[in-house]
């Protein structure tokens, strides 16, 4: 158990000293549920991820399309994770099948910068457990604010048995969106520090969906008309429309 133990240790070892390699291809982002209450999920499927080396081979299950490692060169697997900037990521899930009395399935997720790769989470269907096929949550320690300036994240994970017994279909990233920190200083005469839209206005100000009723003033308590409404839905959520070819 204690070499089986170091086996695994190192299959993931090497996968986060090697994820500088990665490209960014995995799924196309999802529309996130709207709302800082709202849970949305970022899906990378077994088929959306690549392999960490060209000379790796993989195989898929018959009963439910999973993938697994089948042992023909280096193992290991990964994808990139495309979450809104500012969205605090929650939570991953590992949906996975494990037969193997030894083997296991896991997978990491992490963000990627020039220092390297930092895990954010793990999740694993455990080395000596059999718990045949299900989901394996992992919370993270602490939200993590996505940066998408700063960083790329990525899950990285593989299987550790060769014949079967252990297999992979997806990992899921649960996150919220959030409206930013309020700014040290206000940027309206009306609307100080201590209102309570403040931060929320100063939100709109910052995405640029509105300037305010002019002299310094947000007129925080005036009427919106359906005109001033067309300008702040259509900023807010990029609304556009194809442009018409000439004619």
């Amino acid at each position: 158990m204690e070499r089986t133990g170091r086996i695994v240790s190192l299959v993931f070892v090497g996968l986060a000293l090697s994820v500088a390699a990665l490209s960014a291809e995995g799924s196309a982002p999802t529309a996130p549920s709207y709302g800082v209450d709202s849970t949305s999920v970022f899906v990378v499927s077994a088929w959306d991820m690549v392999a960490r080396f060209s000379t790796a081979q993989w195989e898929s299950t018959d009963n439910n399309l999973q993938r697994y490692y089948n042992g023909v060169g280096s193992p290991g697997f990964w994808a990139g994770v495309h979450v809104p900037q500012g969205a605090r990521i929650l939570s991953i899930e590992l949906e996975a099948c494990d037969s193997s009395a030894t083997g296991t399935v896991g997978f990491a997720l992490g963000r990627l910068d020039s220092a390297g790769f930092a895990q954010i989470a793990f999740a694993q269907s455990g080395v000596a457990e059999t718990p045949g096929c299900g989901r394996f949550a992992a919370d993270l320690a602490s939200p993590e604010v996505v940066d998408n300036v700063a960083f790329t994240y990525v899950v990285a994970g593989s299987n550790t048995s060769t014949d079967g017994l252990t297999s992979f279909g997806a990992v899921r990233v649960y996150y919220q969106l959030q409206v930013s920190p309020a700014p040290g200083t206000a940027t309206f005469n009306d609307v100080p520090t201590s209102d309570p839209g403040f931060q929320f206005i100063e939100a709109l100000v910052s995405s640029g969906i509105t300037a305010g009723c002019g002299n310094g003033n947000y007129c925080p308590d005036a009427p919106l008309t359906r005109r001033q409404m067309a300008v702040f839905l259509s900023k807010a959520l990029g609304l556009n429309w194809p442009e018409q070819p000439a004619n």
